[in-house]
């Protein structure tokens, strides 16, 4: 048995990133402790293939969303996960960024009876990641655990929180969640504690937070964005504790779903205008080079309003790559968007090419900006990107 096997969640948004089923339920059945692992290479877009067990809730039409309530766990579905990104600057002026990612995943549609207090069916992912802007480097951290024993889980009410061991996501007042995650890194601690208030309403993708992943009944999610997160706090960077102030964006999503079987990666962004306005757009990759037909993305006009981008209705175009000397995989590096029918023609820069995220399924996000024209006036914007496909199955490495 190999104990300590960890695996990668992610999705287009992260449509169903399952934790590799066969890795987690090793750990499960047999592990008590946490144990660092080998290399582990797989291939995350064939896991997020996979067949689904018909015994799970599935995402077929448009839900009333209650909150706190919503913002806790759905156990009846396969995957969820709720994803903290954020940009932030010093007192310099100097920018940085943050992940921090809690993903949940069932290994059965029911918890039989077991008498122990550490017997669960549902598995805890996060990943924790800092962008230092100033010493350049990016820095990436992940941990599992059972969803039992205190170890990891998460709630709605009477107030919502995600926690695994040490790293959380905790409501401290209302529309208020304190993010802390701290990790040895190379030269000396990695932390954050940060402060997120909302400041406008969520954000519900596709048809009322039912955001469709293909052509087939119940190839979908709920998903919904909370935007515009004011946020303060002290991220701490080899070993140096640095006052930051910014903005954040969480994704909060579950269903049970799998990708198409053409799908070979996806590449998600996420901007904050300094207009107000916000976008979330993302590309799945087919083998076909033909994109799923189903894909929408979700632009948020300064006033308000909300307007559906349909996969007709926008360009994506990388302008370079990076190749990463860890694990020899090439990614772009730097992308032009247009939506011609919202007057955008953006261009995208990474804070810095190397954001690769060094965890047992190896991808890449980070922290990026953003200047053109939106509306066909001029913004500048910061954001976050997700790349993922262009190369994992063959990225096993030692750490």
């Amino acid at each position: 048995m190999i104990c300590g096997m960890k695996t990668f969640l992610h999705p287009p948004r992260r449509a169903a990133i399952l934790l590799t089923l066969s890795a987690a339920l090793l750990w499960l059945s047999g592990c008590a402790a946490q144990a660092q692992p080998a290399a582990v290479s797989a291939d995350v877009v064939a896991a997020m293939s996979a067949p689904s067990d018909e015994n799970y809730a599935r995402a077929t039409e448009p839900r009333t969303f209650t909150f706190p309530l919503d913002h806790g766990p759905h156990p009846e579905y396969r995957t969820e996960w709720w994803y903290y990104t954020g940009n932030l600057t010093d007192a310099t002026g100097a920018s940085h960024g943050y992940q921090l990612t809690f993903f949940r995943s069932a290994l059965t549609p029911e918890m039989a009876e077991r008498s122990s207090d550490l017997a669960a069916n549902q598995v805890y992912m996060a990943h924790f990641a800092l962008t230092d802007g100033v010493r350049r480097e990016h820095e990436s951290f992940d941990r599992y655990s059972r969803g039992a024993g205190g170890l990891a889980g998460a709630q709605g009410e009477p107030h919502f929180q995600v926690w695994l061991e040490d790293w959380s996501a905790v409501e401290v007042a209302p529309d208020v969640v304190q993010l802390r995650a701290s990790a040895a890194g190379a030269d000396g601690q990695v932390a954050l504690d940060l402060t997120l208030r909302e400041t406008r309403p969520p954000v519900f993708n596709g048809e009322g937070g039912l955001h469709q992943k293909g052509p087939e009944l119940g190839n979908a999610s709920y998903y919904y964005s909370l935007v515009n997160l004011d946020t303060t706090g002290v991220i701490t960077s080899a070993g140096q504790a640095i006052p930051v102030t910014g903005l954040s964006w969480m994704d909060h999503e579950f269903g049970t779903s799998a990708l198409s079987g053409s799908a070979v990666g996806w590449d998600w962004f996420s901007f904050q205008f300094d207009n107000g306005a916000v976008l979330m757009l993302y590309e799945i990759r087919t083998s076909d080079g033909a994109p799923p037909p189903d894909i929408a993305a979700s632009l948020v006009w300064p006033d308000g309003r909300h307007q559906i981008v349909t996969d007709e209705e926008f360009t994506l175009e990388p302008t370079g790559e990076w190749t990463s000397p860890k694990t020899g995989i090439t990614y772009p590096s730097g992308w032009r968007i247009q939506i011609p029918n919202a007057g955008a023609d953006l261009t995208v820069t990474p804070l810095i090419p190397d954001q690769e995220m060094n965890v047992s399924f190896v991808y890449w996000e980070g922290a990026v900006d953003a200047a053109g024209t939106l509306g066909g006036e001029p913004v500048t914007a910061r954001g976050y990107v997700e790349l993922t496909g262009y190369g994992e199955t063959n990225a096993a490495y030692q750490r």
